[in-house]
């Protein structure tokens, strides 16, 4: 997680259906045309409802039930965690905002988008030492935005109180049962089994009836309450204080189990008391120690733990005996120890770094007969002078566990620098083991310690004190001129790439590894310049471009010298060293113009942007840099923040008196950098100032960027059509892909895709649009992965299509984000014109109360049976010359709906002039006799014709009896009719 702000600027698209959908909201949202929202205020809740519906955060280390929030002082001074529930049903680019707020200002700690949803409990955020800087009383909250929309969801205020107030110190806690030596044993009384009491002085000034006393026990497994704890020892207990308590002080019992029984040899408690007002610490004490030894006088066990408190044994004075300096160089009693060293840098000398420690450490290397009783003693020496005992009876503790080495802390005021000689202090060091620390030793090796507390140029008598090193730097190559001028002409010799220096290294103790850090002082600024080792000459080379950092005037050095040990000298009187007349190092103060972006990177940029323009633009302001030189150049870099080695740069150009713009094409930049990604993400702008071969980075500015088109990426973006996508399909009543007939032109139709098997499946997260003649027709989102889908075109809208063609196509896109819609090429859809209502065809009838088709309707049934149908004149729809077909079917049942196979009959017509009958003769004996084969067949005839008029058009087809078998069993061209 990346702490601080984050500037997310998440699209805020919803259909009306989705807006109507969202929960837990407390915004209300007016959608017009342009889908524009209106929020409500926070503080004009609607009627019902309930506030913050998120849940309550909590802050590690200060409990739920501390409602006024005391801020601990080890938070105060280390930080801590904000701790957030994770909230149920997350989706994607959940907006997460944490606030704090002091004093009635807000304060927005964290702005974090979340791309997809997260499978976590908790959500962890910093709250850091500089958060909780200022006292007082602070809240704590956050918001979700749920798929960073229109709806939030605030969660209660938490209350801090911040108070760095110090604490007041109380008096440390006693023992009153300890011995003189300070120990709790087997002589304790009351017996250690009933506890170990703490006693806590009166409290008089400083507390109150119903503060609470806390009290703090910590067990360890050496005497000095140092090291590790031992495990279950541990206890706090709070005591509520009464008057009398605060009055006369009062004691605590801490229980034997678990707390002591566990501290049985060379063991330590330490116990700590604190004084808590409101759940707020305001004073503590110091640590108290107590050594605890469950050992049994006289059984095995460390010796000396109640020493004080028996007469001195036969062993006792062997140790006494303990007197003796060692010879050194020689070997006692015949038999070496093991070796001892000491951490030492070059010819012996103890490092500065251990020495302010104030303890010199010395390692003692593990013998082969080792006994759980070993101690051992230090003796030390100057060379040349009578050795002295420093450490007695060292315990080296048990066997098991012992480290090795051991280490052997000696306090360093034990080896003095001493005032005379003027150079270092050299010592000798020998350590004497004795064995289960009786009277038989055993000598280490001799190690020589050089101590050297006095730095270059300082003085050890007859009081210390730091002189300045002494001469001041000379500078070889200096300008000519009197004033040492370094400017550009000076830097560009060759040979003037470094400040030729030469340093005074006769001084005293001075050795080869003595380091020299040279301090370069102009206007103010005083820029260290690290030179290391100087060789014996005394000369040193400083890069020139350490100059260039520095205000231009006059520029002084001084230096110190640091000796090998650490020890730092004084600081050289400061000496004018040069005159600096550089070229001002460029200074850009903004970060460059993406108008695409505006305001301040919060827009995202989308293939729309391209689109649009071909292009986007970065422009570097003029402006806002300061102390441009002729030659300047400038360069635009663009990096993805989660991946430093994608990157573009454009430049460099050089840049004089305006601004200079930069052309962020599509492919081969933007295109390169979001490569492969499915989802929004935010790369970073900035500009560099080139001259010569330094560059002069801008500020940076963050922007997101959401390239990627449904349905894959294709060779033609940014362009909006994807001719890989399957091509749509428009059918209407009639059931013809891509052919509107007329008779479709007043019902219902449909659009349909069916995607290749090259294509991606459209997705529960996209949402594919439908167009017909230009114009919206509908939308799909479907439940889950699928190939085929469409949408129902209204009757409306088929019958205002314009003929004789228009165009079909779909787009898909990421459902609620109308930004980087892909589009299929066009299809070709066929649309006849509107259906015509054509007059209806006539045939000649004898009697009027008998409408059927007989022999009357023939124009001459003896010869060539064909019916004559009469078409109305219409000179709208049928003017003349309109070329029609008319058309004949015989049917066994007068629904029209069992065909007689072998009656259809079309013959076309050409329609005649004004005035002139219209008559089309249809059929043949042959279609008629097979209509009613026999005697006593029962027909029925269908007859209309179709026209060409904007489509083919069709007149009502009219159904009437067919009857061509007369009285006398004969057909109408008087051949007899078969009986079966």
């Amino acid at each position: 997680m990346t702490v601080g702000k984050i500037n997310v600027q998440a699209p805020n698209f919803f259909t009306e259906q989705e807006q109507t959908n969202k929960h837990k909201s407390i915004d209300v949202f007016v959608l017009g045309g342009d889908r524009e929202m209106t929020s409500m205020p926070f503080n004009d809740l609607p009627k019902g409802a309930i506030g913050p519906l998120a849940l309550p955060l909590s802050v590690e280390g200060i409990a739920d039930s501390d409602t006024q929030g005391h801020v601990p002082r080890d938070i105060l001074i280390n930080g801590t965690r904000i701790v957030i529930p994770y909230w149920s049903q997350p989706e994607e680019k959940d907006q997460l905002l944490i606030f704090i707020v002091r004093d009635g200002i807000e304060t927005t700690l964290y702005d974090i988008t979340y791309p997809n949803p997260l499978n976590v409990p908790f959500l962890y955020f910093d709250l850091t030492p500089q958060h909780l800087a200022t006292d007082g009383v602070v809240f704590l909250y956050y918001k979700i935005w749920k798929g960073s929309g229109g709806n939030d969801d605030p969660s209660p205020k938490r209350q801090l109180t911040i108070d760095h107030t110090p604490l007041l110190k109380l008096l440390e806690p006693v023992f009153p049962h300890a011995t003189l030596w300070g120990y709790l044993n087997n002589l304790t009384k009351p017996p250690l089994t009933s506890g170990a009491t703490v006693r806590i002085s009166a409290l008089t000034t400083i507390a109150a009836p119903g503060d609470i006393a806390r009290i703090h026990w910590r067990g360890y497994s050496t005497l000095n309450g140092s090291g590790p704890e031992v495990p279950g020892t541990d206890g706090v207990w709070d005591k509520p204080l009464s008057a009398t308590d605060i009055a006369n002080g009062f004691d605590h019992v801490v229980p034997y189990l678990p707390h002591i029984v566990s501290l049985f040899d060379n063991d330590s408690a330490v116990v700590v008391y604190q004084l808590l007002r409101g759940g707020r610490l305001i004073a503590e004490s110091s640590k108290a120690l107590v050594k605890i030894d469950q050992v049994t006088p006289g059984e095995s066990g460390p010796f000396g733990l109640n020493q004080g408190e028996r007469e001195m044994t036969a062993q006792e004075k062997i140790f006494r005996a303990r007197g003796t300096p060692p010879e050194f160089g020689v070997s006692g009693i015949g038999i070496f120890a093991t070796e001892i060293s000491a951490d030492t840098v070059a010819d012996d000398f103890i490092p500065k770094s251990q020495l302010d420690t104030g303890k010199i450490i010395i390692k003692l290397a593990a013998f082969s007969e080792q006994l759980d009783g070993d101690d051992c003693d230090v003796w030390a020496a100057v060379v040349g002078q009578t050795p002295v005992r420093i450490a007695h009876m060292v315990p080296l503790g048990p066997v098991i566990g012992r480290p090795d080495p051991f280490l052997i802390e000696l306090d360093a005021a034990h080896f003095p620098d001493v005032p005379q000689p003027a150079g270092p202090t050299e010592y000798i060091v020998k350590v004497i083991v004795y064995k289960d620390s009786a009277g038989t030793e055993d000598p280490s090796n001799e190690i020589r310690i050089v101590i050297d507390k006095n730095p270059p140029f300082g003085l050890k008598f007859p009081t210390p004190r730091l002189t300045p090193p002494v001469p001041a730097a000379i500078f070889t190559n200096a300008p000519p001129d009197s004033q040492r001028t370094v400017d550009e002409v000076w830097l560009r010799v060759a040979a003037n790439a470094n400040l030729q220096l030469e340093f005074g290294v006769g001084f005293a103790n001075h050795r080869l590894d003595d380091e020299l850090e040279l301090h370069l002082v102009s206007g103010g600024v005083d820029k260290v310049v690290p030179v290391g080792t100087v060789p014996v000459d005394g000369k040193v080379l400083v890069p020139s471009s350490e100059l260039r950092n520095l205000p231009n005037g006059r520029v002084l050095a001084h230096f110190f010298w640091i000796d090998h040990v650490g020890n730092r000298s004084a600081s050289s009187t400061p000496a004018p060293l040069l005159t600096l007349a550089l070229a001002l190092p460029p200074v850009l103060r903004k970060a460059p113009l993406v108008p695409a972006t505006d305001p301040d990177g919060t827009n995202t940029i989308y293939l729309d942007d391209f689109r649009a323009t071909g292009n986007i633009r970065a422009i570097v302001q003029r402006a806002f840099i300061d102390n441009l030189e002729p030659g300047d150049q400038v360069m635009i870099y663009v990096e993805d923040t989660s991946d430093p080695t994608n990157y573009k740069e454009l430049g460099p150009v050089p840049i004089n008196d305006v601004d200079v713009p930069f052309t962020l094409d599509y492919k081969g930049f933007f295109e390169d950098l979001f490569g492969t990604y499915e989802e929004a993400t935010e790369f970073k702008i900035w500009t560099e100032v080139v001259r010569g071969t330094d560059t002069f980075p801008s500020p940076e500015l963050f922007f997101w960027a959401y390239l990627y088109p449904s349905g894959g990426v294709y060779p033609e973006l940014p362009g909006d059509v994807n001719p890989a996508f399957a091509l749509p399909v428009v059918t209407g009543a009639s059931n013809t892909p891509n052919d509107l007939q007329p008779g479709d032109r007043d019902k219902p139709g449909k659009i349909e895709v069916t995607l290749k098997i090259t294509e991606q499946p459209l997705s529960s997260t996209e949402t594919a649009t439908f167009y017909v003649a230009g114009k919206y027709v509908g939308e799909v989102t479907p439940f889950s992965d699928t190939i085929k889908f469409s949408y129902d075109i209204t009757a409306a809208v088929m019958a205002a299509l314009p003929t004789p063609s228009t165009l079909a196509y779909w787009t898909r896109q990421k459902t609620g984000i109308d930004k980087n819609i892909t589009k299929s090429s066009p299809e070709t859809v066929l649309v006849s014109g509107k259906k015509i209502d054509l007059l209806a065809p006539t045939i000649r009838i004898r009697n009027p109360l008998k409408v059927q088709m007989d022999c009357y309707a023939m124009n001459n049934a003896a010869t060539d049976w064909k019916v004559a149908i009469g078409v109305p004149k219409d000179a709208v729809n049928l003017p003349q010359g309109t070329v029609i077909t008319m058309n004949i079917a015989a049917y066994s049942d007068e629904a029209g709906t069992n065909l007689i196979p072998g009656t259809p009959d079309s013959q076309p017509y050409t329609i005649l002039a004004p005035g002139v009958p219209d008559v089309v003769g249809v059929g043949s004996a042959a279609i008629f006799k097979l209509a009613q084969p026999r005697r006593g067949a029962v027909a029925w005839i269908k007859y209309w014709y179709t026209a060409n008029i904007g489509g083919v058009q069709t007149s009502i087809p009219i159904i009437k009896k067919l009857d061509t078998i007369t009285s006398s069993s004969e057909y109408c061209d008087r051949t007899p009719v078969p009986l079966t």
